[in-house]
């Protein structure tokens, strides 16, 4: 909640807004900052096309109304996931997202990998993304949310 009381939401705008309030480019690239319009557009991509993959597949139900059809969907959505995950591999550097340079999409590979299609498939199908979550789970500022939330 924001100090007039408003409520925010939306993942990709809390963190611009954190990074913008906190005055950091730590997480986020200044404007200016080469590093910055690769930094939004992925960031945008990642909640824009796959964060919804999650939204579809959890309860397909709300989307398929046969109950033959459910698990169907849900696959299609699941193999969906794969290739946008599949762009974002073929997109990644090292050792982090953006190359050099920690932000907060290294922060989204580490969450979103834990989510399907899991972290085996990751090391297997998407070895950049598999070894940006796994290093940013090694980041100290970070191992108490790691915790907190994975234990």
């Amino acid at each position: 909640m924001l100090e007039d009381g408003t409520v925010m939401t939306e993942s990709a705008a809390i963190t611009l807004h954190l990074a913008d309030v906190a005055g950091s480019t730590t997480l986020v690239p200044a404007a200016g900052d080469p590093d910055r319009p690769a930094f939004l557009r992925w960031l945008i991509f990642l909640v824009a096309n796959v964060y919804p993959t999650y939204t579809y597949a959890d309860d397909p139900s709300r989307f398929v109304h046969r109950a033959d059809a459910t698990q169907s969907f849900r696959e299609a959505v699941d193999e969906y996931a794969k290739k946008l995950y599949s762009i974002l591999e073929g997109q990644a550097r090292a050792p982090w997202f953006l190359g050099e340079r920690f932000s907060a999409l290294d922060v989204y590979v580490c969450v979103m990998t834990r989510w399907r299609p899991r972290r085996p498939w990751f090391a297997e199908h998407a070895p950049k993304l598999f070894a940006i979550a796994t290093a940013a789970e090694d980041v100290p500022e970070l191992k108490p949310a790691w915790r907190r939330n994975y234990a």
